[in-house]
């Protein structure tokens, strides 16, 4: 992330930094500021480290561990100044809030960037496959930058925004929020001309509240000097989303292109005369990809461009990416809702299959008070599914154990606490020809019994 980053074209050193941050530069220096990071295991030569305090941790802790590894600066909270000054020799830079200063870094970078045409992109899920749709269409006009991993939150948005270099025509980013608040800042920062709501969903329900709420945040992003606004037309709370926005926002579904199933190799697809295949698995995920199209379409660029753009475009490791060999893995581990998980499970208990279908299920994170009637529901979704054999893993996830009991489901189920054992139970039921959907939030890392099937039934195409 950190060699991405173009922080250095700005030419500022600790002391002309400072004020930008309405700081003050408590021991001078004139070493050039290549990056900013606020994690100081990234830290390197040139680096100026935000010790950000987070809900456990407090980034002052490490700021010797950030001079360690080549940082030319650290920022601190001005009661830390005299702190920071006894603990390291590189230059120490006092700011009333760490955050709030990699923000204000941040929004002084946008400004040198005033050609860049920013797209800003939100929703529950399926935020990242639109943002790589839209940037690899964008690429084909000119240079593009986008979000890098998951770096869309209050924390790594700024981070992001330091990738846009001087010759950058687009900038493609995810705006992800999980309180209240938290778009507001974002968008303050970023302020993109076009934007992009995927969908609104039961996740990071434990500090929303409800989906109205989750649905109102994230309706923030369409700010009063948005220039255009896509929303999907099959997203929940879109009249209070219309109503929340200054602008009339233009709606896509999968009915704006027509397409053809290809199963587990993805969809044939036709838009304005123009055909072309995508390689990405499940209906949601395709209309990530008419939701990128959309706004390409708006930004000007021509369908052939956008076809030849998309030909072969395939999701994401770990968004229902496809792993084929002895067994076929499903790897939809990069995180879990109930929109999510009741998609991908629906599709696949439809798609024809000659082997068994087999499920392994971790748990669905941040759903508060929803997380029980959500789980129990999954159980009654796959109890009206085709899989054959269901793997449950995590506290959450027992009362989907017994409700499948309840239900009468027909093949096996397990259900665990311990990895080590679910990887176990796992081994022990699936079988050759088999397909298996790994799925489950992202905390979890359930993508850890990859390795272990890899090794069992040889590698993966």
């Amino acid at each position: 992330m950190s060699s991405d980053q173009s922080l250095g074209n700005l030419g500022l050193t600790p002391t002309s930094l400072a004020p930008v941050m309405q700081g003050l530069c408590l021991r001078p220096s004139k070493v050039l500021i290549t990056n900013a990071q606020i994690d100081s295991r990234l830290c390197q030569a040139g680096s100026v480290f935000f010790a950000i305090r987070g809900s456990s941790v407090d980034g002052a802790a490490f700021i010797q561990d950030a001079q360690s590894r080549g940082a030319a600066a650290v920022v601190v909270p001005r009661h830390q100044g005299p702190m920071a000054l006894a603990t390291v020799n590189c230059a120490v830079i006092a700011v009333d809030d760490a955050l709030s200063a990699l923000h204000m870094l941040a929004r002084f970078y946008i400004k040198e960037h005033r050609h860049v045409t920013l797209i800003g992109i939100t929703g529950s899920v399926g935020k990242t496959t639109t943002k790589e749709a839209l940037a690899t269409i964008l690429s084909y006009s000119g240079p593009t930058a986008k979000t890098p991993g998951n770096l869309n939150s209050e924390y790594g948005l700024p981070l992001s925004i330091f990738t846009l270099a001087l010759g950058d025509r687009y900038g493609v980013f995810e705006l992800g929020i999980d309180h209240v608040g938290e778009m507001e800042r974002l968008v303050s920062t970023l302020t993109p001309s076009y934007a992009l709501l995927t969908n609104v969903g039961i996740s990071h329900l434990e500090k929303f509240g409800s989906t109205a709420v989750t649905a109102h945040e994230k309706a923030r992003i369409f700010h009063p000097a948005i220039e255009a606004g896509f929303v999907s037309a099959h997203c929940s709370h879109l009249s209070l989303i219309q109503k929340r926005s200054p602008t009339v926002l233009q709606q896509y579904s999968l009915a704006d292109i027509k397409a053809i199933d290809l199963g587990l190799e993805g969809w044939r697809l036709t838009w304005k005369g123009q055909t072309f295949t995508i390689r990405a698995v499940g209906r949601h995920l395709l209309e990530d990809v008419v939701g990128a199209i959309t706004v390409a379409d708006r930004l000007g660029l021509d369908a052939p461009s956008i076809a030849r753009s998309l030909e072969g475009f395939g999701s994401m490791p770990g968004r229902t990416s496809v792993q084929s060999g002895a067994i076929t893995i499903i790897d939809d581990t990069y995180n879990a809702s109930w929109d999510s998980t009741s998609t991908i499970v629906s599709y696949l208990s439809r798609l024809m299959w000659q082997g068994g279908k087999k499920v392994v299920l971790g748990p669905m994170k941040e759903l508060g008070s929803a997380s029980e009637s959500a789980h129990r529901k999954v159980a009654g979704l796959l109890a009206r599914s085709s899989f054959t054999g269901a793997h449950l893993y995590g506290p959450e996830m027992e009362v989907a154990k017994d409700e499948l009991k309840r239900l009468g489901f027909g093949g096996e189920v397990t259900w665990t606490e311990d990895f080590d054992i679910l990887g176990q139970q796992v081994k022990r039921t699936v079988e050759k020809g088999d397909l298996v959907l790994l799925k489950a939030s992202r905390s979890v890392a359930i993508d850890r019994l990859i390795p272990s099937l890899s090794q069992q039934w040889g590698a993966y195409a």
